[in-house]
């Protein structure tokens, strides 16, 4: 071995010893415990009992409950992770004592390495944190913008329908396609390539996607072990700085790229009116690159965000409705009744009780975010007699809180009727939309693309399960990906027009909304 890996290894060491001794020697509040849990090892502390790779983290830490009750906690090397079993709790500490807990872990590796602390989903509760919310508020949040969105999205799903017509195997693209396309619309004023792949749509795919991976706690060893960020790469347990290299460059093209689409338009002047056209024209002096930068990201934040929730909800929509056919029947008798021979729109949402009360059970059915984002506290609290630290990740399981049996009535079923009878039972959005002064700012609008993909969907399609070439049925897998944002894994489903007259139907309303001329070949030529 070389001098200079010696001396990298003496450098690690010495830092390893400073960050052990630093927790060791850090002064504990002993006056209350905290939340139970598994007892841990010397110095490392619960490291071993995180969740294992491919595992739903929501179904580990549910293990909690049984064992510790409805609020239990692990520590690992001084980082205290907080799991809450029971939706009361969680109400309380991250809605009702928000001031306290609104924070998000700085984790080393997805906020620093990557750069996801830039977004809206990883800021801090700071000044900027607010200004990503009024930006996006100012668009998902208004009257007038909200009837733009209803525009844009009868046309997209329009769009959606004719792509599912016409080759229904490719259905998860096609998801991808319709969300991207509403997000980007109204973000960029950028128009998606109509058929086949677009490359911004592709980009957010895969940015969130790592996402996902990224941003569970305690998957990465530098959030475990933060010393570990001075590493030399060449050693093996240093190989996630390739990885977060890699991811960073991902998020930054992502960022960028139709940043500067918008800014290259503006220039010719030939901008579609935008969210970003709009900020940008609204900054009141050239040389305030502070807010531009921020503009930059709230715009970024809305294309993830927006893209990839719409799109894990709507793969759960088809896997649920192929496995229960009977919601369809019901949901086909209702749309056939209130609307008949025509595309259902934004406007008929109060005449569809049963259609709202199936997006309402796909929310709760399979959570976009199982285990929400994590929240951080900000200060010392105390909850049922344990102490919450300064500094703790809060880790609500909202998928229990939407399967708790005692909740919901045969929680594994897909039962829309739920929500329609004289008691009806809790609504999902308390939960799934996140909690407090973390609530999702485009919580209507993501509504309303569910709403209105669904109703248009079960109008004029028949979703069943596959028959195979030897007459045997295909049951799609009822499996979820691991992650902070959990997608179906892959199925295959039977997608068909209902009739003649329903496949008619389709191709007419692409007159009323014709397909645009894609902007995908102008990005090639921007320089980011």
């Amino acid at each position: 071995m070389g001098v200079s890996s010696v001396t990298a290894l003496l450098f690690l060491s010495s830092i390893v010893a400073a960050y052990l001794l630093g927790r060791l020697l850090r002064p504990q509040d002993d006056r209350l415990p905290l939340p139970p849990g598994p007892k841990g090892l010397p110095f490392l502390g619960n490291i071993n009992d995180l969740p294992k790779p491919g595992m739903l983290e929501c179904h580990h830490w549910l293990k909690h409950k049984e064992l510790y009750g409805p609020i239990s906690s692990v520590t690992v090397l001084g980082q205290t992770f907080v799991i809450i079993n029971d939706a009361q709790i969680a109400l309380e500490l991250l809605r009702d004592r928000s001031a306290m807990h609104s924070g998000r872990p700085h984790m080393i590796f997805s906020s620093d390495m990557i750069g996801w602390k830039n977004t809206l989903a990883f800021s801090g509760y700071t000044d900027t944190f607010r200004l990503h919310r009024k930006n996006i508020a100012s668009v998902a949040g208004s009257t007038v913008s909200l009837s733009i969105f209803d525009r844009v999205q009868e046309e997209e799903a329009v769009h959606f329908l004719l792509n599912l017509l016409s080759s229904p195997e490719n259905l998860f693209a096609h998801i991808e396609k319709e969300a991207g396309a509403v997000i980007l619309k109204i973000t960029y004023g950028y128009t998606a390539e109509a058929h086949g792949k677009d490359p911004l749509v592709d980009m957010a795919v895969k940015t969130m996607h790592e996402f996902a991976e990224a941003t569970v706690p305690g998957k990465w060893p530098v959030d475990i072990m933060p010393f570990l960020q001075y590493a030399p790469e060449w050693l093996p347990i240093a190989g996630f700085k390739r990885t977060a290299r890699q991811m960073a460059a991902q998020l930054h093209q992502t960022t960028e790229q139709p940043y500067q689409f918008v800014k290259e338009q503006m220039r010719q002047n030939k901008a579609k009116t935008s969210f970003l056209s709009q900020a940008i024209e609204n900054i009141k002096s050239d040389s305030d690159t502070d807010m531009e930068r921020i503009h930059k990201w709230s715009a970024s934040s809305m294309y993830l965000g927006g893209a990839d929730t719409t799109v894990s909800s709507l793969m759960t929509f088809f896997l649920a409705i192929a496995r229960f056919p009977d919601v369809q029947t019901k949901a086909q008798e209702e749309l056939d009744r209130v609307i008949g021979d025509r595309l259902p729109v934004s406007a008929d949402r109060n005449q569809l009780p049963y259609i709202r009360a199936l997006v309402s059970e796909t929310h709760r059915w399979h959570p976009v975010a199982p285990m929400a984002l994590p929240h951080a506290s900000t200060k010392d609290d105390v909850i049922n007699g344990y102490r919450i630290p300064k500094g703790s990740l809060l880790l609500p399981n909202n998928w229990w809180f939407t399967h708790d049996p005692s909740v919901y009535e045969s929680p594994m079923d897909f039962n829309p009727e739920r929500y329609l009878k004289a008691e009806p039972e809790p609504d999902p959005r308390e939960w799934i939309f996140g909690y407090g002064r973390r609530v999702c700012p485009g919580r209507y609008v993501a509504d309303n693309a569910l709403f209105l993909t669904i109703a248009q969907t079960l109008a004029v399609f028949r979703i069943e399960k596959l028959v195979d070439e030897n007459g045997k049925v295909v049951e799609p897998e009822m499996k979820f990906e691991a992650g902070v944002v959990s997608h179906p894994v892959p199925y295959r489903v039977s997608i068909k027009p209902r009739s003649e007259k329903h496949g008619f139907m389709i191709r007419e309303a692409e007159k009323q909304y014709p397909w645009q001329e894609s902007d995908a070949k102008t990005l090639e030529s921007v320089k980011w």
